[in-house]
């Protein structure tokens, strides 16, 4: 899979966590894309509340945001990487300022499964606001990201 400076080099805002796995990437890969809601209560009742539709427990995870972003990249058993574009810092995404981009990505490694976010946002108003939503949102969002990665673990080792 290519870097994610392939995709979006430049950025002001990023995140990133891993988890070691003791199972092979294609393995790793095949469970990232099978967990479900019902495996992720908490992600499921946090998106609710950030308004992003209805989760049925069986959804899986990864199916549920690729209808909202642009699937640049998907290797089977090595990853997958989307993109979104809005003003997240919106609660409907979209105003007057110009858009932001962000970069997501979910690989399977040698003994690891990871995820990298960037967020880049051109405009020096909207970065402002963006900064403001991104103190309130990053941490849960970085949970989010954590308790996919374990659940990914737990299924690709369990299996």
């Amino acid at each position: 899979m290519k870097s994610l400076d392939a995709y979006l080099p430049a950025y002001e805002f990023s995140t990133r966590h891993e988890v070691e796995v003791a199972v092979d990437p294609v393995r790793a890969d095949r469970a990232l894309r099978e967990v479900t809601f019902k495996e992720l209560p908490l992600v499921r009742a946090l998106m609710l509340m950030r308004g992003l539709g209805r989760r049925g427990a069986r959804d899986t995870m990864l199916a549920t945001m690729i209808p909202r972003a642009t699937v640049l990249e998907d290797v089977p058993g090595e990853g997958m990487v989307l993109t979104l574009t809005g003003q997240f810092w919106r609660l409907r995404g979209h105003g007057p300022e110009p858009p932001a981009t962000a970069v997501i990505d979910f690989r399977a490694l040698e003994g690891s499964l990871a995820t990298e976010t960037r967020v880049h946002v051109p405009d020096p108003v909207s970065r402002g606001k963006f900064v403001r939503y991104w103190r309130v949102v990053r941490p849960f969002s970085g949970l989010i990201r954590v308790l996919v990665l374990r659940a990914a673990k737990r299924r690709a080792e369990a299996a």
